[in-house]
């Protein structure tokens, strides 16, 4: 809530003591008169200035101005004259009433400058100025006449002291008394609200007793209204009519309250406001704002709004009496020696230029307000709230403003005066007559004034352009034209006429350079910025949208508009809304479409009654609002509300409402986010579509590229070459299958051709004929070819035959394209000649274009149709297509040209055709050849098997193909043949399942087919079950447990292969298929039953442990597996078989890694040593000894490993010899030692116990215990790293101390690996040293680990060995 602007204060105007005031009444209302206790009556200005002051003989006890404001009427007690002070003349008349007691109360009459005065004794004078008549009335009343009021029928009515109201004429003479209860105050005249509504001041209100509100109706003497109120309210104080038949009353005890004088609604408060806390001194009220004075404030409320405070202030000395002036914008407070005016309305004064506007904030001051950031501002261009930038003290009150941009400008009367906007002295300039709108822009002013415009330079021009100082319109020539509205923009001075002139004159030519003419006359103008585009309002109240670089009026749908802003935003300069009153309607210009020029609502966004649009950017419209404010609000055209919906339907519902207003206003950069993010053809559809419609050729292509529209494209792309604008408004059109709108733009241009294409396009041969013989005759023979084909495409044969002979050229024939031509029109002679039974014809015409094969296929085709299959044949023939030929020729048994073209042919079809003809001609052989190349084996086989008896070719495309069907018909030649083995076999292929078991049976070769049926994918189970059954009664163990294991039946095959007896192989083989049974079955009981068997539980004879590691690997227990590994690698190396044990050993640990399980140390520990014992001849025999050495060191060092003492002792043989070879001397004394001991002495080779006595007895000497014997055989000068933590670890080692990892040994040298030269077997996926591994491959060929063939060549290097780490270590 915020207060009134305090405009002045006058301070103790009448000295100390109460203070009392009067605005002028009528159209000037521009005086104020005040009293008080100096015997003096003050006249004011609007602006506080002392104009004035009356002396009186004593203190003033009434003041009247008439209702024209010409004359002040003053009392006083002390004499019996009334003092009348003429304001135009200011000066002072007495005048006598012509009764001896003093004046007690003053009324003017209506409508002539009659006073009513009323005396202390109850006497009535009447005083007409104009006439200077008096009438004096005596005794009207018995006591003082203490009110008087006029209504606007000349009838007087006065109260007095004697409790009486009496009603007069304007001469006096009485017409009506009316006794009241009490006596009378406040007497005014209004109109009472009727059910019939009769016009005129009807009603007499007025205060009886303080306590009640009186109201007499004149039309119903009878019945008068006395409203009394609720004692809480106080006394009346003072009340005021308003609006249609309300009052409004203040109470002394602060309360306010509005009633109705309805009738039905007389005495119900409408509403109630306690305003002040203890007392009330007067209320006033003006259109829908009262004001109350009480408790030494003036507060300021809302009648329409239920009485709601929407102003308060404390004047200076208090608040006792208020009122408004004339015109409602002033409101005076009177309170101790002191009177405050306020500012309540401001006149709606406005103007705006560029970015900024400029608005009436005060009487006499305005204020420039930045709307729009630009240049160094902080805040973005767009979004930006409007900020006062300066405010100037005017000279005057002006009644117009006007801002430029160099100058604030404002005008009183025929005076402008013009500040400079950096500061200064303002400069003057009178006008022939009072402005009637001004207009400022750069170094130049216009003004209006009585149908006559001037332009003149503000500031003195250029001494070498005096014409510059004053131009004045309209010219001569115009004589008779009155100019309604002007604009100016930086480059153009533009008026319009009532006769409908429309004139741009050049600001710096200094003359006219655009003149337009209208149909009727203009009311108002409403440019852009720049001038470029322009509102007119005609006097039939049509709007146009005027563009003077094409000289042309667009219309505007029709709306009602106050006034008009273009967008300032260079992108959006087509934007424009029309200020309808209570809305600001959207409009976008679009001066080039496929349309034309043509304007489209946009949106209508609803604005508040006080609302006048000045600046419209981007979306933003920047709104003067009472008070000299500047509103900035969001256009409904460009809101963005609800986009960010979290509900996704809502969302998609508010985004594709928004994408068509930006469709409007031609956003398609902004509409394409939009789409995208909604993403439905249709949308992108509608974009594309838009950015057609606006020429927006390329945007157009943009977005049919993204909706996959190849052939939309291609169009676009063509479309966007053409410069001209007819010519490409009407292939647009046409991309938009608009065809009447297209041949609009193209007949009226120079794309006649286009225009030909199009009516082709629709069929309109006859239109498109007759522009071809205007526009285009060369085109003439291909519009006719064109008809033609559309004749062919219509079945209508005999026209189109005739027309395909029209559109022969018989000119130019060497010209290539005449010949393309022709060549056409010969095509299409020749199938309309074979279309219209001219069979030769036709088929000659298409042998002379024999070179054109599609001619040749069509013309073929449409004789096959027409049954000539001989000519068809041929055609098709000569056209490459055999296959059609050969079909046609087997029709009519041609077998010679068949037989011709047979090798040229792949069709399946064919092939079957001829093969069938052959074998019905007893032509086995040519018949079995085209069956195989139809790939139909059934009848090849039965050609071989019926015709030719060649089994062994029946057999081998069974097996070739499959085929069931064959495979029952060799069945059956077998079955014939007594073969009843391999009937079986081909009765399983063809699935007669049953028939291959019955003869099985009875032939005694159930076994063969139950092997046979294994060896089938779609053998099924109960066929296994049937065999099962059989051998199951046979006693035969193995069979049935084999056959239950194949049916799915895991129990029954466990129990039967459990009891399977007999030799070593049947056993081994019932225990393999127990293995799979178990692993299939998925049933632990089954897994316990088998190792049970298997370790000997059953019947304490215990099975190779081999059989129980297959089971557990089959079962994926790999831990268990890997300790049976063990044992069996033990026990192998107990039987000496060290590969065998090494491939266990291999097995499970490629097994495990694979499945990325870590392997237990003593599986790896096994075998890394059975590895290296094998690897030692591969090294010794290589000659790398420093590698034997090193393994048989590792050998050696758990040679406890290796179980005979006989074996141990060679091993540690070998490793005497091997690192006295090597040059490792400490290392070969130290195993020669070993040997020398009692448990090994005796078991050396004697061809060795000399040497190794030898290395006993000379030890290595200190300090070179590794000196080499062969200085050319490196020893391990830098140890590699361990693959894992990179620390140095020697090259045999394979456990890393620091990070206590084992390290994989390469396969290739038994070392660790090398983390930077790494590979693996492609066969057993064992890691190896790339280098070594490389060298080994390409002189053994084979891998030393899994013994396959390998090409080196197949090797990668692995970079990441991770891949064969053991990182996480088993036991």
């Amino acid at each position: 809530m915020s207060g009134p602007k305090l405009l002045y204060t006058i301070e103790q105007p009448h000295g100390l003591g109460e203070l009392y005031f009067m605005w002028q009444k009528g159209e000037a209302g521009s005086l104020l008169a005040t009293t008080g206790t100096d015997a003096t009556v003050a006249i004011h200005d609007r602006s506080g200035q002392l104009l004035e002051r009356i002396k009186l003989p004593g203190l003033c006890a009434g003041m009247e101005w008439d209702n024209d404001g010409d004359y002040l009427a003053m009392i006083t007690p002390n004499s019996n004259s009334v003092f009348l002070w003429e304001c135009h003349a200011n000066k002072k008349i007495n005048i006598d009433t012509g009764l001896r007691e003093p004046p007690s109360c003053l009324a003017w009459s209506y409508g002539e400058p009659l006073l009513a005065v009323g005396t202390q004794k109850g006497n009535l004078a009447l005083y007409h100025h104009h006439t200077t008549k008096r009438i004096p009335i005596i005794g009207k009343h018995s006591k003082k006449i203490t009110c008087a009021a006029w209504n606007r029928d000349s009838i007087l009515v006065l109260g007095s002291d004697d409790k009486s109201l009496s009603i007069n004429n304007s001469d006096g003479d009485t017409l009506r008394v009316i006794t009241l209860r009490d006596i009378p105050n406040d007497l005014q005249f209004s109109e009472m609200k009727t059910d019939e509504r009769v016009a005129g001041e009807n009603t007499i209100s007025l205060i009886v007793g303080k306590r009640t509100l009186y109201l007499y109706n004149l039309l119903n003497p009878e019945n008068p209204i006395e409203l009394a109120f609720q004692q809480r309210y106080g006394s009346i104080i003072s009340y005021k009519w308003y609006g249609d038949g309300y009052i409004l009353i203040g109470f002394s005890a602060g309360f306010v309250i509005a009633i109705s004088t309805h009738i039905k609604e007389v005495g119900e408060e409408l509403f109630q406001v306690k305003n002040h806390k203890d007392s009330l001194t007067d209320v006033a009220i003006f259109n829908g704002q009262a004001a109350s004075c009480g408790d030494g404030q003036l507060k300021l409320i809302s009648v329409w709004n239920n009485g709601e405070v929407c102003g308060s202030v404390t004047p200076s000395g208090g608040a006792e009496r208020c009122a408004w002036s004339a015109d409602g914008r002033l409101l005076a407070a009177a309170g101790r020696a002191y009177l405050n005016v306020y500012v309540t309305a401001l006149p709606p004064l406005y103007a705006a230029y560029g970015t900024r506007v400029l608005t009436l904030t005060n009487l006499a001051e305005v204020t420039v307000y930045q709307c729009i950031a630009v240049g160094d501002e902080p805040e973005p261009v767009n979004r930006a709230e409007p900020a006062a930038l300066a405010t100037y003290a005017l000279t005057v009150e002006p009644t117009w403003i006007a801002l430029g941009a160099a100058h604030v400008c404002c005008a009183s009367g025929a005076h402008a005066w013009f500040y400079p906007l950096g500061g200064g002295a303002p400069l003057r300039r009178q006008y022939p007559a009072p402005a009637d709108a001004l207009r400022v822009a750069g170094r130049y002013a216009a003004a209006l004034f009585q149908g006559r415009a001037m332009l003149h330079s503000i500031e003195p021009p250029d001494p070498s352009e005096p014409e510059k100082e004053a131009m004045l319109f309209p010219e001569p020539h115009m004589a008779n034209a009155k100019i309604v509205d002007i604009h100016l923009t930086s480059d153009f001075f533009i008026f319009v006429t009532d006769e409908g002139d429309i004139e741009y004159i050049g600001l710096e030519e200094w003359r006219r350079c655009v003149r337009y003419k209208h149909s009727c006359g203009v009311l108002a103008l409403h440019a852009d910025i720049s001038g470029a585009r322009a509102l007119l309002l005609d006097a039939r109240r049509r709007a146009h949208v005027y563009w003077p670089a094409a000289g042309e009026l667009c219309a505007v749908p029709p709306v009602s508009c106050k006034s008009v802003v273009w967008d300032i935003c260079l992108s959006d300069r087509n934007v424009f809304g029309v200020h309808t009153g209570a809305a600001l309607s959207t409009f976008h210009f679009a001066p080039h479409s496929t349309r034309g020029a043509h304007v489209q609502l946009v949106a209508s966004t609803p604005l508040q009654p006080d609302h006048v649009p000045l600046i419209l950017f981007s979306g933003d419209v920047y709104c003067y609002a009472s008070g000299g404010n500047v509103i900035k609000v969001a256009l409904d055209s460009h809101n963005t509300s609800g986009l960010a919906e979290p509900d996704t339907e809502k969302r998609v519902a508010n985004q594709k409402r928004h994408i068509g207003k930006l469709l409007l206003l031609r956003r398609f950069a902004e509409a394409w986010l939009f789409c995208d993010a909604v993403d439905e053809p249709a949308v992108w559809r509608a974009l594309g579509e838009a950015a057609i419609a606006d020429l927006n050729v390329d945007f157009a292509i943009r977005v049919y590229t993204r909706l996959n529209d190849v052939a939309m494209v291609w169009a676009l792309e063509d479309a966007s070459h053409v410069e001209e604008l007819p010519i490409l408004c009407g292939l647009l059109c046409a991309c938009l299958d608009k065809g009447d709108a297209a041949l609009r733009w193209l007949e009226g241009s120079a794309g006649g051709r286009y225009a030909l294409e199009l009516q082709a396009a629709r069929g309109e041969w006859a239109r498109a004929a007759q522009l071809a013989r205007t526009a285009c005759p060369a085109a003439a023979p291909y519009l006719t070819l064109h008809h033609a084909a559309h004749l062919d495409l219509t079945a209508n044969y005999h026209d189109a035959l005739a027309t395909y002979e029209k559109s022969i050229i018989n000119e130019n024939l060497d010209d290539v394209k005449v010949k393309e031509h022709n060549a056409k029109c010969e095509a299409g002679i020749a199938r309309m000649s074979i279309r219209c039974g001219d069979i030769m014809r036709g088929v000659t015409t298409a042998m002379k274009y024999s070179h054109d094969v599609n001619l040749l296929k069509d013309c073929a085709m449409l004789l096959e149709e027409e049954k000539q299959y001989s000519h068809a044949a041929a055609l098709y023939d000569h056209a490459g297509n055999t296959e059609k030929a050969a079909s046609l020729y087997i029709k009519l048994k041609s077998w010679l040209k068949v037989e011709a073209l047979i090798p040229k042919i792949n069709s399946p079809s064919i092939h079957l055709q001829y093969a069938r003809a052959k074998e019905a001609e007893g032509r086995y052989a040519d018949a079995l050849k085209s069956y195989l190349k139809a790939q139909d084996y059934e009848s090849a086989i039965r050609l071989n098997l019926d015709k030719l008896d060649d089994i062994d070719e029946a057999v081998s495309l069974v097996q070739e193909s499959k085929s069931i069907q064959g495979a029952k018909m060799v069945a059956n030649y077998f079955q014939n043949s007594d073969d009843p083995t391999s009937a079986i076999k081909f009765l399983v292929m063809s699935l007669c399942y049953d028939e291959a078991f019955q003869l099985a049976r009875k032939n005694g070769k159930l076994q063969l087919y139950g092997e046979i049926l294994i060896q089938t994918s779609q053998a099924r189970p109960e066929d296994f079950k049937s065999l099962a059954i059989h051998f199951e009664g046979e006693k035969n163990h193995l069979l049935a447990g084999k056959f239950y294991f194949h049916a799915g039946e895991y129990n029954k095959a466990m129990s039967h292969l459990l009891k399977v007896g007999g030799s070593e192989d049947e056993e081994n083989e019932a225990i393999t298929i127990a293995i799979d049974t178990a692993a299939a079955s998925d049933d632990e009981r089954l897994t316990r039953r088998l190792i049970e068997f298997l370790l000997g539980e059953t019947d304490g004879n215990p099975r190779d442990p081999r059989h129980l590691f297959r089971l557990y690997m089959a079962k994926k227990q790999f831990t268990e597996a890997a300790k049976t590994a063990v044992i069996i690698t033990a026990g192998s190396c107990e039987a000496g078989r060290y590969r065998e044990a090494r491939a266990v050993a291999r097995g499970l640990a490629g097994a495990l890694r694979a499945r990325a399980l870590p392997a237990p140390r003593d599986l790896r520990r096994a075998l890394a040593l059975l590895h290296s014992y094998i690897l030692v001849r591969t090294h010794v025999r290589r000659g790398r000894h420093d590698l034997a050495a090193r393994l048989l060191l590792r050998i050696a060092a758990e040679v406890s490993f290796f179980p005979t003492q006989q074996h141990q002792v060679s091993i540690l043989t070998s490793t005497v010899i091997e690192c006295v070879r090597a040059g490792l001397k400490a290392d070969a004394h130290h195993w020669a030692r070993v040997l020398m001991q009692p448990q090994y002495r005796d078991q050396i080779d004697p061809k060795y116990s000399k040497k190794i006595e030898w290395v006993v007895r000379h030890p290595p000497r200190a300090g070179a215990p590794g000196a080499p014997l062969v200085p050319h055989v490196p020893l391990e000068p830098h140890a590699p790293p361990c693959p894992q933590c990179g620390a140095p670890l020697a090259a045999a080692e394979l456990h890393c101390a620091r990070c206590e990892a084992d390290v994989p040994f390469c396969l290739a040298t038994g070392l660790h690996i090398v983390k930077d030269d790494l590979t693996a077997c492609p066969e057993c996926d064992f890691p190896a040293i790339l280098s070594e591994f490389t060298e080994i491959l390409r002189e053994e060929g084979k891998c030393p680990m899994c013994e396959e063939t390998v090409d080196y060549r197949r090797l990668v290097k692995i970079d990441d060995v991770t891949l064969y780490l053991d990182l996480n270590t088993g036991e």
